[in-house]
């Protein structure tokens, strides 16, 4: 709306201001124009014969002019022409103007004044033309009105006006319906991002209008699910973190009493009591190591120091750390694989995918580590168990910090829940790709892959 207004503010002082000088350095353009024009007929041999001839170069554009001889003879007019001064001219004036002519520099010159009989300005050109043929000279004399015809600047302006009206009122309706169109979809934005404010993460964004709406409302729902990722997993934290503490503080605080008034005088309950607050303590310390583990890894604190290594040796010397268990670990890999990677990182991997596997398929006592080729240049190593596997919904979350199949948060002794989180942060820093495939009731097949040694 302002923009339109003032455009055409702008064009309608333009035209104010403008019109009238461009008009009379057109006329000036025009003359000069038609006096060429005339001069070559008056040097052809033809020659200009009747008034009739004059007055078609020169009624078109609103001029009349004459042709004297320089003794101050008309020769030819124009007729039928308005406003013209050149009429009834006296014989004296004709000669100063032929005067003129002579003495002008280039043999022409041009005057501009104001009528009082016409009440307008006026131009009068004239300009000497010598005729080759006849050695003798021949004076054009033009005569226009400067200013538009009263009659065209009314017309032009009420032209103006009706299309700046016309203008405005296209304008106004446009910018209305444009506003109340742009305006919608940010409003419903706005009322969204507030319920967001509020916290609540069920929220749907809602730009349908226009492609940068539509893109700003898909990021801001893609947000928006981060944000409800986030807030369940601060709740599932904080549930887990308050448990897995709370328990061996609880243990440690009660187990500590009964030392302190039962079994402090009994050697044997004693040792019991004591032993069972060391498990804690270690339980704790396991926590608190895993945590802290996991954060140096995603703050990048960690440096990486790739070497390469026999894979199968990797692999036996990690599950030999299992033998005291009832496990059937079986290994399939050639002899001959080398990989290049940290193998003290790597290793941390595959023991944590073993232990996980051994945490969630108790009952099977087996587990498969196998190596198959990934691609061109890397090589994946799986761990499978024949435990009850995981669902849809379970494996876009198993990488997530503390989260557990089992919502009973069933306590283990021997790990703190950030495994795999820890696997997931570990293959990050040596730009190992790692991920799970399972069907439920069929088990999971865990991988992560490493890259090929050259030869």
């Amino acid at each position: 709306m302002l923009l339109t207004g003032v455009t055409l503010l702008s064009l309608w002082m333009l035209q104010i201001s403008f019109i009238q000088p461009y008009y009379e350095r057109n006329r000036d353009q025009v003359i000069n124009q038609k006096a060429l024009e005339i001069e070559k007929l008056v040097q052809s041999e033809d020659g200009i014969k009747d008034s009739d001839q004059l007055t078609k170069l020169l009624a078109k554009e609103n001029m009349c002019g004459s042709i004297y001889n320089d003794q101050g003879r008309l020769i030819l007019s124009s007729n039928g022409t308005l406003s013209c001064l050149l009429e009834d001219l006296p014989t004296q004036s004709i000669m100063e103007y032929i005067v003129m002519a002579n003495e002008a520099p280039s043999s022409q010159f041009s005057i501009k004044f104001s009528s009082d009989i016409f009440d307008q300005g006026m131009y009068f050109y004239g300009k000497e033309v010598r005729i080759q043929s006849l050695e003798e000279s021949v004076f054009i004399f033009i005569n226009s009105p400067l200013e538009l015809l009263d009659s065209t600047i009314f017309v032009i302006r009420r032209q103006f006006a009706l299309l700046t009206a016309i203008v405005f009122s296209i304008a106004t309706m446009v910018s209305l319906f444009l506003s109340r169109h742009l305006a919608r979809p940010i409003e419903r934005l706005n009322d969204a991002a507030e319920l967001l404010a509020d916290g609540d993460f069920n929220v749907m964004f809602d730009g349908e209008g226009y492609d940068e709406m539509e893109s700003l409302a898909s990021t801001l729902n893609y947000a928006t699910e981060e944000f409800k990722k986030t807030n369940d997993l601060r709740r599932d934290l904080i549930a887990n973190v308050s448990h897995d503490y709370k328990t061996p503080l609880t243990m440690i605080r009660a187990y500590a009493e009964m030392i302190q008034d039962l079994s402090g005088d009994n050697p044997k309950k004693r040792e019991e009591h004591l032993s069972v607050i060391l498990q804690e303590v270690d339980h704790l310390e396991l926590l608190v190591n895993d945590m802290l583990t996991l954060s140096k890894y995603e703050s990048n604190m960690y440096a990486v120091q790739k070497t390469v290594f026999n894979l199968k040796e990797f692999l036996e010397y990690t599950v030999n750390l299992f033998n005291l268990m009832d496990w059937d670990i079986v290994i399939t890999c050639p002899d001959d694989l080398n990989v290049v990677a940290d193998e003290v990182k790597m290793g941390q991997v595959l023991y944590n995918l073993l232990s996980n596997a051994i945490k969630y398929a108790p009952e099977h006592q087996r587990i498969d580590v196998i190596v198959e080729r990934y691609d061109k240049h890397n090589i994946k190593v799986n761990v499978k168990d024949y435990g009850p596997g995981l669902d849809e919904d379970e494996i876009k979350k198993v990488w997530d910090r503390y989260f557990k199949i089992d919502k009973n948060f069933e306590r283990s002794d021997s790990q703190s829940g950030l495994g795999l989180s820890i696997v997931e942060a570990i293959c990050h820093a040596n730009e190992s790709k790692y991920g799970v495939s399972s069907t439920k009731g069929e088990g999971a097949t865990f991988f992560f892959t490493l890259e090929k040694a050259t030869q």
